[in-house]
């Protein structure tokens, strides 16, 4: 009797480490952010401020320097010191990026992330550069799961 409680003992702490190694990955936060092109540095988070986003190419509105380029920054959550999965369906981030011009809307980037290697906080960041960004309103949305986030940034140009 003693070895079959062992074995199904193992099997517990087995099914529980592998649920734990497994666990649910959330998207924490989006942000955006200008290349300044004259200082090559990065302006502050522009998702969920009210920036003047006009003619930022040139440098209008309160970009104050020339910037097409937007370094997009995302965070997910997950538990500590794990590594998600790289092939379920529920740990696989998709991100979408849209822009919509006079001409109509268009898919920018499409994205899948996985396999999230989670360190003592369980969080992790990944990022992406879009370049030729700044004229047209964008939209950011990113899924895994059912945790969801979108951000939009109402980038505009004279013609």
């Amino acid at each position: 009797m003693q070895p079959a409680f062992s074995a199904l003992f193992g099997l517990g702490l087995l099914a529980a480490s592998s649920a734990s190694a497994f666990a649910q990955v959330a998207v924490e936060e989006i942000k955006a952010q200008l290349f300044l092109e004259r200082t090559g540095r990065l302006s502050e988070n522009l998702v969920g401020t009210k920036k003047a986003l006009h003619n930022a190419v040139i440098g209008e509105g309160e970009a104050g320097e020339p910037a097409d380029a937007l370094l997009v920054t995302l965070s997910f959550t997950g538990a500590k010191n794990t590594k998600s999965s790289d092939k379920i369906a529920r740990d696989l981030a998709s991100l979408t990026v849209r822009q919509k011009a006079k001409t109509g809307e268009r898919i920018l980037l499409r994205r899948v992330y996985g396999g999230f290697l989670f360190g003592e906080e369980g969080r992790i960041h990944k990022a992406f550069l879009l370049d030729s960004a700044t004229c047209s309103p964008l939209e950011i949305e990113v899924k895994v799961g059912r945790s969801r986030k979108e951000a939009k940034l109402d980038f505009s140009c004279s013609e």
